[in-house]
């Protein structure tokens, strides 16, 4: 029985897989090369389980094989991404993807971003995700130069939405048990030059678990202004 669970899962990676790994050709070709399917492998390295519900998670990486030419059929996954997760419920044997979008799963949290030792009494309840999903420069590829987005999901794997605003690079987030909140810092592109980096603004996000809304920006413009009045006066200027 376990055989065959197993076999169940790589078939349904496979078949994902050829629609997934054809995203991440720079190609614009959109015939699928029944040759380089062959040359794919999937690959579900190790599994983890939420808790102790029975639900398991198993990371999807890309494995290919080198072509008699030296090179590679799809591109390189980075080493420290999946670009998708098998949900398995160990009790009922059903199991689904957690997207059917192009994503590069940076990683994934049960605990709510909580301390070792903490207990978090609802952490079972969702599942967090760092996950590059845009092509923000627009290069063909999902890399270290995109947006990282938190992205959420239910216990299950269901369900799965984006939580971080559009167009920000995720810094840090935690959840905040007695508002029930996610409180999220992100790196706009103000100068709109294509990059995350230390010349543009970091600003302060929350959102409600549970709740169906947007991002809501925490500091407002009063403090803002106040704040750039107040460095430009006492530490910018070089005197």
């Amino acid at each position: 029985m376990k055989k065959m669970i197993l076999n169940s899962i790589l078939l349904a990676g496979l078949l994902s897989c050829t629609k997934n790994a054809e995203s991440f050709e720079s190609s614009s070709s959109s015939q699928t090369d029944p040759v380089s399917i062959d040359n794919l492998n999937i690959q579900t390295n190790s599994f983890t389980e939420i808790d102790s519900t029975g639900i398991l998670m198993f990371p999807l990486q890309m494995g290919q094989n080198p072509r008699k030419d030296g090179g590679y059929s799809y591109k390189e996954m980075p080493d420290n991404g999946y670009w998708n997760i098998v949900f398995l419920n160990s009790n009922t044997n059903e199991y689904h993807l957690l997207t059917d979008n192009k994503v590069l799963i940076l990683n994934y949290d049960y605990k709510y971003n909580a301390e070792e030792g903490t207990n978090i009494s609802k952490k079972t309840d969702h599942i967090f995700y760092n996950i590059r999903s845009k092509d923000y420069n627009k290069d063909k590829l999902l890399n270290e130069k995109d947006p990282v987005y938190l992205f959420v999901s239910d216990k299950s794997g269901k369900q799965l939405r984006q939580i971080s605003p559009a167009n920000y690079d995720l810094n840090s987030w935690k959840y905040i048990q007695s508002s029930n909140k996610v409180i999220m810092t992100a790196t706009k592109d103000s100068n709109k030059n294509d990059l995350f980096d230390n010349e543009d603004e970091i600003s302060t996000f929350e959102i409600i678990l549970g709740k169906s809304e947007t991002p809501k920006e925490v500091f407002q413009s009063d403090l803002k202004n106040k704040l750039k009045k107040l460095y430009d006066r006492d530490w910018k200027k070089i005197k």
